[in-house]
């Protein structure tokens, strides 16, 4: 067991990067990160197309004094995009790559513990996709309703100012419960069991959970985001709640 504290969970997502490439694990990421990276570039390049078509659409409306507007548009999407969009498209590349990051979580695992548990290939995930779609819809039903009280914040006097900190902290919590799914899944522990072990570690998990939110801010990077989460959440798993020791 280590100490309780945020930067104990940052080095378990970087040490996800260490880990991403190495032997017996990099085969495992290559689809995933492949997959991560299709979406992320068509989606951004769908939104600019977007962005591009309305642009030319309004400057064509604009006095000539107005049109820097257009200049102020193309910040706001790169802003946006960066500090906003990336967050749905890691949930929706955890949904895409659902049975791949399991099979992920499973691999490092072994690799860590040199234990069994009760190891499955790709086609027994994949058959298994109902059951896995079920933890990402009861992730969904917990996500929704405290996401709305956090959007309620910012539309609250006095309360407003803090509305961003609680929006950073409540992604970042949920960035690693989205990732620390996997393992724990793997190993039979259901969502409610799962949300009362990593409170008794909320301090970790807000850091790990944090660093994977700012990354996924940072273009390139972003590509890497999800599998390197999804091996930085199974090492906080191992280290922290499996009794076991790494090699």
């Amino acid at each position: 067991m280590t100490t309780n504290n945020p930067a104990t969970g940052i080095l378990y997502f970087l040490s996800g990067f260490k880990l991403l490439f190495s032997p017996g694990i990099k085969r495992f990421v290559i689809l995933p990160l492949g997959i991560n990276i299709i979406l992320v570039t068509s989606f951004f390049l769908l939104s600019r197309h977007f962005v591009l078509e309305f642009n030319q659409w309004l400057y064509g409306y604009l006095p000539h004094w107005l049109q820097w507007l257009s200049s102020i548009i193309w910040l706001a999407f790169y802003i946006s995009f960066f500090l906003v969009l990336t967050y749905l498209l890691v949930t929706l590349s955890n949904i895409v790559c659902l049975p791949f990051n399991s099979l992920l979580a499973e691999k490092v695992e072994l690799k860590l513990t040199n234990k069994v548990i009760a190891q499955k290939n790709l086609r027994d995930y994949l058959k298994e996709m109902k059951q896995l779609m079920g933890r990402q819809l009861a992730l969904i039903a917990y996500y929704l309703p405290r996401a709305f009280l956090c959007m309620i914040m910012f539309f609250i006097p006095i309360i407003q100012i803090f509305a961003a900190f609680f929006w950073f902290g409540f992604n970042a919590w949920m960035m690693t419960i989205q990732h620390i799914d996997y393992p724990m899944d793997n190993n039979h522990v259901s969502f409610s069991e799962l949300r009362k072990r990593l409170a008794e570690k909320r301090w970790i998990a807000l850091g790990f959970g944090g660093s994977v939110v700012i990354a996924s801010m940072v273009p390139v990077i972003n590509f890497f985001v999800v599998p390197a989460a999804v091996v930085g959440a199974t090492l906080f798993w191992v280290k922290e709640f499996k009794d076991c020791s790494i090699l």
